[in-house]
């Protein structure tokens, strides 16, 4: 057993007030930032265009995540209509951001592209994004939400007042990391022109596959991950979140296995 004391935020100073969620987000963000403008530059992407692209992300990320996490959460907003705002405090769902930044930077592209390929963003930004979502999981875990069911493990971590519970923002944090290094590996095979002509390289070689590889691993650890998660809403036995992640894992790797 670990206990916790949540920190809620890490600097207050009269009505300013710096939370340890939020903090995190931004860390995240700045960290693939620089990651991502690297890349992209090294691509050959124009600087107004990868700035363009990473605002695009950020709003993405921000709006879609909230409006997700308001959905899974409708009862307690509808009492609480306040608290829609209240970004900072956390609140966010990661799949949400993700795939209103993808339909944000798609319609970019779609009007931008003699200048830009929607899959070469879409490649470039994969590795980084699992990195910025196991950053921004720690602050969660610091602000203790989004935390897991009863657990009677050796790090089951309890705060003052409630049960033992499961770290879950920990384990995502931790696979994260895994997916993270394991996109760089596929990234490098992909990029190596003397590889060996193998299945899995030629699977790489398609345009787009490094950010399918990065849904399809991503929903099949969080798949798993949410069922030590508490969730307010289920159905047919599987949280809101599960259903999503599933279809999402299907509708990848269909795509990645048929994409010429």
């Amino acid at each position: 057993m670990i206990p916790l004391t949540p920190i809620h935020y890490l600097l207050k100073i009269g009505n300013f007030t710096i939370y340890t969620w939020g903090a995190f987000f931004v860390l995240a963000f700045l960290i693939t930032s620089i990651l991502f403008f690297r890349e992209a530059r090294k691509r050959g992407i124009e600087e107004n265009t990868i700035w363009s692209i990473l605002l695009l992300i950020l709003l993405g990320a921000i709006i879609g995540g909230r409006l997700f996490f308001i959905f899974e959460n409708l009862s307690y907003f509808i009492s609480k209509p306040l608290e829609i705002l209240a970004f900072g405090k956390g609140g966010e769902t990661s799949y949400g951001g993700i795939i209103l930044s993808i339909l944000f930077v798609w319609l970019y592209c779609k009007k931008n592209k003699d200048k830009i390929r929607f899959s070469q963003i879409l490649d470039t930004v994969a590795p980084y994004l699992a990195l910025g979502l196991a950053i921004a999981r720690i602050g969660c875990f610091l602000n203790w939400d989004d935390f897991g069911i009863a657990s009677s493990l050796p790090w089951a971590i309890q705060v003052a007042g409630d049960i033992l519970r499961h770290p879950t923002q920990l384990y995502e944090t931790l696979y994260c990391l895994v997916i993270f290094g394991l996109l760089i590996w596929f990234k490098k095979i992909k990029e190596n022109p003397d590889a060996k002509l193998t299945k899995f390289k030629k699977l790489l070689n398609k345009n787009g596959a490094l950010f399918l590889c990065f849904l399809i691993l991503y929903s099949f650890f969080r798949f798993f991950n949410d069922f030590l998660r508490v969730y307010q809403n289920y159905f047919l036995g599987l949280a809101e979140s599960q259903w999503i992640l599933l279809v999402t894992f299907i509708t990848s790797k269909i795509i990645l296995w048929r994409k010429k």
